[in-house]
């Protein structure tokens, strides 16, 4: 086997050439038409502000989440890869590689909002804040 030492950008730069991207009007927009929001930040991140309606499936347990046959599955995301899906993380940088993962585990209309939530917040857009849970 041969050992390369692929960077993140590289990681990234693969992932892109494969998925969707989208900016901010055009996110908007394509919720307005129904997509569902998928943050796959960390709780804390979700609990700071979201897009309302959002699910939060951290980036770290994804492919668990979203799997066929995993026990521990989450119905409301492993149950719909016919659904239309904007994925979101702060920067794009981790929805874009799970766009990308999704697709790949038979998720059919996926797109990754470019910018993540720090370009949808920069540009007014609205977001709710969670209370913590204690």
């Amino acid at each position: 086997m041969i050992h390369t030492n692929k960077t993140f950008n590289e990681f990234l730069n693969d992932a892109k050439s494969r998925i969707t991207e989208i900016d901010i009007e055009g996110a908007d927009k394509l919720i307005s038409q129904g997509y569902n929001v998928l943050d796959i930040r960390e709780p804390h991140e979700h609990e700071a502000s979201h897009i309302e309606g959002s699910i939060n499936i951290p980036r770290g347990v994804l492919e668990p989440a979203a799997d066929l046959t995993f026990e521990g599955a989450n119905p409301d995301l492993r149950d719909a890869r016919d659904s239309q899906w904007l994925v979101v993380c702060a920067t794009g940088g981790r929805a874009a590689l799970a766009t990308d993962t999704l697709q790949q585990m038979g998720f059919k209309n996926m797109v990754n909002l470019a910018g993540g939530m720090n370009a949808w917040e920069s540009a007014g857009k609205k977001v709710l804040v969670s209370e913590p849970i204690y």
